[in-house]
């Protein structure tokens, strides 16, 4: 499709084309915000609705914080529209930034927050349209949560929907009365709203929603007992899923599969497999509860303390990060930071606290081999600059000729990294106790040459990943996207405990 935005789209069909967009074709909306060209916007309502649209695809593929800042840019552009405009009460674009804001925290369970977001969106709302989805979306949280509404009146918004040719919300009504009735058990119910809503993804072709619905689907056959056949959708969905967000829920619906039949050793290696995918695409919200589920299930049955430590250290460094952006400490996400808070302190070489004292090579989980090496070598630059050497000095203070020193700039500078000034910024986000925790590793090998201190880097972080990885080669291989060869190579010379 044309990755080139219209500007001539008016504001009423720019948030009819984003609050669709993602949740019909999830490829192509990805196309559209994150290589359309937004300097081709000429008005603050247009800016503001596709930073909102560029929001709500980062919250649809589970990237939370991305979205969280991304959202929090569409509101600041939203008001001061308002502003210009003279603070009118009702202004739509403003509302839908809202909603958008109050879905995302939705997604973390903060129900009071998102209900208040919802709220707010309303006093400002002008059409029908979005009106209506507000409204919804009040009234089927407070159903599924058990603080207001009815089931009438959520059948009520169903019809309303169908009525309205609004494809997008009847489809999501019909998943979320399901869900309902398969609370309650009524189970009869909930796979006839399921077979509708299947059926209509799948005769308007809405492939996202048609994927949300058979997920829905298996996660209901669990919740029956079927677990043979729940596990027959999820592996059907891994092999052609586009959410990132999605196909980790996958995965954890496939683990309780295996779990409540006592098939431990293949729940471990599948909900691994969801915490590879949500560490790797930067899935916070999923990563704490997964880790905390992978913790306990080293720690109680395959009594593995050590591993079981690792897996917390994860999920609290997830949980704890998306506290830092405004979102609330709870539920699973608390228990895993106390899990790990209260982990063994024997026996695991870890810090005691969670305070500013961590591993200088903490910061490389989740990265690739090339970030990894990157990263290192700017700050083993950085490093130097800081000790007031002159950037035309570091060839020879690093015992390297100048075509192979200009050769390394050159490539850290295509990677994103300036290093003509001391502490250059990152390309690849890093939280600021990690890059403390490296910058100090970084000064002991001051004096040491490029080569030796490339050496000895190298050599010390990937022990630190080789045991994060429980010393599997080609889980190694894979999370590095390095060749297995590479890692025979890397590691041979490693102790394994």
């Amino acid at each position: 499709m044309n990755n080139q935005l219209v500007p001539k789209r008016n504001t009423n069909e720019w948030l009819e084309f984003i609050s669709q967009m993602g949740l019909v074709r999830l490829d192509e909306a990805r196309d559209v915000f994150f290589t359309g060209d937004y300097s081709n916007l000429s008005s603050l309502s247009q800016k503001a609705l596709f930073t909102a649209g560029k929001g709500k695809i980062l919250s649809i593929e589970g990237n939370i914080l991305g979205s969280k800042m991304t959202l929090d840019e569409a509101r600041a552009l939203a008001e001061d529209r308002n502003a210009e405009n003279g603070y009118p009460l009702q202004d739509e674009i403003l509302s839908y930034v809202h909603y958008e804001q109050a879905t995302l925290i939705l997604k973390l369970k903060e129900l009071f927050q998102g209900i208040s977001l919802l709220r707010s969106a309303r006093r400002l709302v002008e059409s029908e349209s979005l009106t209506s989805i507000i409204d919804y979306r009040v009234a089927i949280e407070q159903l599924l949560n058990g603080t207001g509404s009815s089931l009438q009146e959520i059948q009520n918004w169903i019809t309303y929907f169908n009525e309205h040719d609004m494809q997008v919300m009847y489809n999501l009504a019909l998943r979320n009365l399901s869900q309902f009735h398969r609370e309650i058990e009524d189970f009869e119910i909930a796979i006839s709203l399921l077979d509708q809503a299947l059926d209509h993804a799948v005769q308007l072709d809405l492939p996202f929603l048609a994927e949300q619905v058979k997920n829905s689907q298996g996660y209901l056959l669990y919740s029956m007992g079927e677990n043979s056949n729940a596990r027959k959708i999820f592996e059907s969905l891994l092999q052609g899923t586009y959410s990132k967000y999605l196909k980790s829920t996958i995965f954890e619906n496939l683990t309780l599969t295996y779990y409540d039949e006592g098939k431990i050793e293949e729940a471990a290696e599948t909900i691994d497999q969801a915490i590879s995918h949500s560490k790797k695409y930067d899935i916070l919200s999923l990563l704490a509860e997964e880790c905390l589920f992978m913790g306990d299930l080293q720690r109680d049955q395959l009594k593995q303390p050590e591993l079981a430590t690792h897996y917390y250290e994860i999920g609290s460094s997830a949980a704890l990060k998306l506290a830092e952006h405004g979102f609330r400490l709870e539920g699973e996400r608390k228990q895993v930071v106390e899990r790990f808070q209260n982990r063994p302190k024997v026996g695991y070489s870890l810090p005691e606290t969670l305070g500013p004292q961590v591993e200088p090579f903490a910061f490389s989980s989740g990265l690739k081999w090339k970030e990894i090496n990157d990263i290192f070598q700017a700050k083993l630059f950085d490093a130097h600059l800081n000790t007031g050497h002159q950037i035309s000095e570091l060839p020879e203070k690093l015992d390297l000729k100048s075509s192979t020193y200009y050769a390394i700039k050159r490539r850290l500078s295509q990677h994103g990294y300036d290093l003509s000034t001391p502490e250059s910024s990152l390309p690849v986000h890093i939280s600021k106790r990690h890059l403390q925790a490296l910058d100090q590793y970084v000064g002991s090998l001051l004096e040491l040459s490029w080569a030796e201190a490339n050496q000895q880097f190298e050599k010390e972080v990937m022990e630190y990943l080789f045991k994060q990885v429980g010393y599997q080669k080609v889980r190694l291989a894979r999370e590095l996207e390095v060749s297995y060869p590479t890692i025979l190579q890397k590691t041979k010379a490693l102790n394994q405990v």
